[in-house]
């Protein structure tokens, strides 16, 4: 049983620990001392009891009971108390709370009462779960004999719900559940607990009026069952394993028909469950001594997934080929090659369509290589290939097949609605130029291997006699590491985010640094990956919250208005004590929890990444932004994304890069873009070097970009020095007469807005027709350069739809047509009162544009 605490006094929490850690079975998950903090735990890990004090401070303990019931929690709730008024006890008791402690007892046996909930132990609990391992049932897939008798069940009885359930030391698993979604439920709430201590057929015709069960949460809540009865299943060594028992919403009871049915029927489990059993054993003894020999033999030597030969055979076959080329003065190459970022499939998809993605790499492998090549899987995502027969130059032809090998990895795997594209990190010893023996040759092509993996994965590195350098540093770094973090090298460089559409700032991005007193700056991909293996992230993770929140609070000090700072976290540390962590940290430097937002990454959607995700909703509840990180290049469902509560989705660097000229990317910008906005969400596009890329984003919609374009990542006095220029320019341009220059094509504006850069104007520039005409400044302009072609509204719709105002600005007309469409135009909006001071053709110079806008050259 789960357990939660609420209590501000820590001598009764020891007193509770003391009385409740006598039983196994009790799991005190937190002990927690105030409203907030009582209520986001709750929540977020749905305990199945709950001990909470009334006179919290600050709060109260009758808000959180109500904010917990309102929530369809159905946690079991003990009041502690010294004493409680007849208006508080109805209003508790009307919260549907399971009992009363009395906090003044000096005796732990009143806490006690809360082991009375747990169903009674069977006199042989050990033997009855042998029994029940025995018969190999637990948690095997859903079977079609044991499904007809749940349907059977259900109509002999006229029930809704039927389950067969296997009762194990903690928990109530079900082989076969016929109108009820659970799986599996603790055994702590599980009405079958009970009626494996009998032999007879158990039934209670209202759970919410017995007193075992009246609170038990699957009365009180979803699926709010009523009726219960249920047949133990003995089987023939008298141990009962689980029941048959059928469920309904409804208080009722059985017929005397009804019930000898579901005995019948328990019967019929126990012979399918034991006959399961002796035809397993009968199987075994069947096969023999000699199947089991060989069966023994292709375990020793094969991988038993992807059918390749293991470690024990690549070793053995390695052996041999040092032998033969010894003996025959020739070279091979051997091949460490692991997949890039596999751990990510694992985590997002299961390891289920994991090993689907290592079969189908496997046989891609095998198709690459020549017949006359091994390959094989050593571990995990860890392969090995033996090229032999190569020429004196063998490492170019090692690195070519390298090269095959990866380019046939970047295929796509369609796998679960997604195309998964793979890579690998290759690293490459010759022999016997990097070693004659086994024991070199295996360690000198595993550090190239590492080096491939720091240049950033996706290539090639054949082993030199540098890397071993590298190493030594690498095993260096983690030691000084420790130092680092104690010593405060470990810093935060900020990026801007500007908003694509109006030029302003959207936020920053903290980005770790180790500002190493003898290496220089490093960047994270030099440290973080060992402060995981040191478990020192979340220490890392804490100090960058703890900087960028005092960098921000201090901008606002300077005058410096930065909506928010973006931090990096990682599913290791999105536990119920960062949440507190955030919030402490926010209301220690007086930040609105808005002004921070929290950068994660689709790993947090691991199968076991309910707690992390059950943190981020309460930050996002408390007002805290969320951002997915990289979105694109990880393998999560659409599906499974909607489990976090987003703000925002970033959209990954590879698509951005080739954005202007690969229509793929561009059609996945777009479509990411549109379902983000959809689903009321901001879009961020990482990485944007050009201003090509720039104009691309504006123009499918994009809300922010971040990249080289506008800055780099800068140290926190760096980054206040730019946004003192950037304040600066602001406020004198504030005081410039303006001119407005629109046209569909980015660089081109750029190109008009420095040929006036040097004049006593302030330049707006707009790539859309709409956007110009949302400008506050329209009818202000000195003048508006203004292109025909904007594909988002026809020159002419622009003028019919003209802001008020705008005819009392000299448009100076812009095109590449004829200049006789160009004339046309003119001449219709002189006719609507628009004054016209010039028209110039594209490509035009710095003196035409001058003369037309009315400056002298």
């Amino acid at each position: 049983m789960k357990i939660v605490i609420v209590e501000d006094s820590e001598l009764i929490s020891s007193q509770i620990i003391r009385a409740l850690g006598i039983d196994p079975r009790i799991q005190i998950m937190r002990v927690v001392a105030s409203e907030r903090e009582a209520i986001d735990l709750i929540l977020a890990l749905k305990p199945d009891a709950v001990l909470l004090d009334l006179s919290l401070s600050p709060g109260t303990g009758l808000a959180v009971l109500a904010k917990v019931r309102q929530a369809g929690i159905g946690s079991r709730v003990f009041v502690l108390t010294n004493s409680v008024e007849d208006e508080v006890r109805q209003r508790c008791e009307a919260l549907g709370i399971s009992g009363f402690y009395d906090k003044s007892s000096e005796s732990e046996d009143c806490f006690r009462k809360v082991l009375q909930l747990l169903p009674p132990l069977p006199d042989d609990e050990d033997l009855r779960l042998q029994a029940l391992y025995q018969t190999m049932l637990l948690d095997a897939p859903e079977q079609e004999e044991f499904d007809a008798i749940t349907r059977l069940a259900c109509n002999a009885a006229g029930t809704p719900m039927a389950l067969i359930s296997l009762v194990d030391k903690d928990r109530q698993w079900f082989l076969s559940h016929r109108g009820l979604q659970l799986r599996e439920t603790s055994r702590s709430i599980a009405v079958c607990a009970y009626t494996i201590n009998g032999r007879q057929l158990m039934e209670v015709p209202d759970l919410g009026l017995d007193a075992r069960f009246a609170d038990n949460p699957l009365v009180v809540g979803d699926p709010r069952l009523r009726f219960y009865a249920g047949m133990p299943l003995v089987l023939e060594s008298g141990q009962a394993v689980g029941t048959l028992c059928v469920l309904d919403t409804q208080a009722r009871q059985l017929s005397v028909q009804q019930k000898f049915a579901l005995e019948a029927l328990a019967h019929c489990v126990v012979v399918q469950m034991e006959l399961r059993s002796k035809v397993s054993l009968l199987e075994r003894e069947v096969k023999g001594r000699h199947a089991a020999e060989q069966r023994y033999h292709v375990l020793a030597m094969q991988d038993s997934l992807t059918q390749l030969p293991n470690r024990l055979a690549l070793l053995d076959r390695l052996g041999q080929q040092i032998r033969t080329s010894a003996r025959e003065a020739s070279r091979f190459a051997f091949l460490f090659i692991d997949l890039d970022r596999f751990k990510l499939i694992n985590d997002s998809l299961g390891h289920e369509a994991g090993d689907t993605v290592l079969q189908t790499v496997a046989h891609r492998l095998t198709q690459t290589l020549r017949e006359s090549d091994t390959v094989a899987r050593l571990a995990g995502d860890e392969f090995a290939a033996i090229l032999c027969n190569l020429p004196d130059d063998a490492q170019a032809p090692a690195l070519a097949m390298a090269q095959k090998i990866n380019a046939s990895l970047r295929l796509p795997i369609h796998l679960e609605g997604t195309d998964l594209h793979l890579q690998a990190s290759i690293g490459i010893a010759i022999y016997p130029d990097h070693g004659d023996n086994l024991r070199d040759l295996m360690r000198h092509a595993d550090l190239a291997m590492y080096q491939a993996k720091r240049e950033g994965g996706g290539c090639s590195v054949a082993y030199a006699p540098t890397l071993e350098v590298n190493s030594s540093r690498l095993l260096m770094l983690e030691d000084e590491l420790e130092q680092a973090l104690e010593q405060g090298e470990i810093i935060a460089h900020y990026q801007p985010q500007l908003d694509l559409q109006k030029g302003a700032l959207y936020g920053m991005e903290a980005l770790a640094r180790w500002q190493h007193p003898r290496l220089g700056l490093l960047g994270p991909d030099h440290f973080i990956p060992l402060a995981e293996r040191r478990a020192m992230i979340r220490r890392i993770g804490a100090r960058m919250l703890e900087l960028s929140l005092a960098q921000i609070a201090q901008w606002d000090v300077q005058g410096h208005a930065v909506p928010k700072v973006a931090v990096n976290a990682c599913a290791l540390e999105l536990n119920p004590g960062y949440l507190e962590m955030v919030l402490r940290t926010l209301k220690k430097y007086g930040l609105a929890p808005q002004r921070l937002e929290i950068e994660i990454t689709e790993s947090v959607l691991c199968p076991d990444g309910e707690m992390a995700v059950g943190v981020l909703r309460a930050l996002r509840n408390a007002g805290v932004q969320i951002a997915v990180d990289d979105f694109g290049s990880g393998y999560s469902s659409l599906g499974q994304l909607r489990k976090l509560p987003l703000s925002t989705l970033k959209i990954d660097r590879s698509f951005v890069s080739e954005i202007v000229n690969n229509r793929a990317d561009c059609t996945i910008v777009d479509a990411v873009v549109k379902m983000a906005h959809s689903l009321g969400l901001h879009t961020v596009a990482e990485g944007a070097e050009t201003a090509q890329q720039l104009g691309v984003l504006k123009q499918l919609g994009c809300d922010a970009v971040q990249g080289y374009v506008h800055a780099r990542p800068m140290a926190a006095l760096a980054c206040s020095a730019w946004l003192d220029e950037r304040t600066a320019a602001t406020r004198s341009d504030v005081l410039l007469p303006r001119i407005a220059v629109v046209d569909d094509e980015l660089e081109m504006v750029q190109t008009v807005a420095a040929m006036l850069r040097d004049t006593p104007y302030a330049v707006d520039e707009f790539t859309t027709a709409r956007g110009f005409l949302a400008s506050p400044h329209v009818g202000n302009y000195h003048c508006t350069i203004l292109d025909l072609s904007l594909p988002d509204l026809d020159f002419f719709d622009l003028i019919a739809q003209a802001a008020p105002g705008l005819n009392q600005s000299p448009l100076v007309l812009v095109s590449g047509h004829p200049q006789a469409v160009v004339d046309v135009a003119a001449t219709v909006a002189r006719s609507q009162g628009f004054i016209v001071s010039d028209t110039i053709h594209k490509p035009f110079t710095r003196s035409q544009l001058r003369a037309a806008v009315g400056i002298p050259a």
